[in-house]
């Protein structure tokens, strides 16, 4: 027997195609987990941008520093142990240290350069890049996302001209 109303089959024990009753734990069953990866998620990218911004800035210091001294520091700017590239490499760990925090795990910071027999200078370089590698705190368990970023330039030096 259904009411007039709703439609709904009113007798005990018996229920129609119709009736919803349920529903509602079914459905919050379902989109409870689906919510919270959804905000697990969302922390996730949260936590990676900052990461990877803190990690640009922090070569973009450490390119900063290495373009600056590699130029005054004349024939031995090539050199295996030049000193800019161990300023350079602390300079850019620091920054990330300070902006990133615990969010950039174990940096990897590297200070390479290009040399070229054609530049006029006292320095052959030509151009200098930072590199910086490093892991980034992970909400969800077993996945480790990572970040590289680099930075670089022409070094800052004055050229003999012709």
């Amino acid at each position: 027997m259904t009411d007039g109303v709703t439609g709904r089959n009113t007798s005990r024990g018996r229920l129609s195609p119709r009736d919803d009753r349920g529903m509602s734990a079914v459905e919050f069953v379902i989109l409870t987990p689906l919510l919270f990866l959804l905000l697990m998620l969302t922390v996730q990218f949260a936590l990676y941008l900052f990461a990877k911004q803190a990690a640009t800035a922090a070569v973009q210091e450490g390119a900063r520093t290495a373009r600056e001294e590699a130029g005054s520091s004349g024939q031995a700017c090539q050199d295996a142990s030049a000193p800019w590239q161990q300023d350079a490499v602390k300079a850019a760990t620091d920054r990330a240290k300070n902006l990133g925090g615990q969010l950039i795990l174990k940096p990897t910071v590297t200070a390479t350069f290009t040399a070229d027999p054609a530049v006029n200078a006292d320095c052959r370089i030509s151009l200098i890049r930072v590199d910086l590698h490093s892991a980034v705190p992970a909400v969800f368990p077993g996945w480790i996302p990572t970040i590289d970023v680099h930075a670089g330039g022409p070094v800052e030096q004055p050229v003999r001209h012709p």
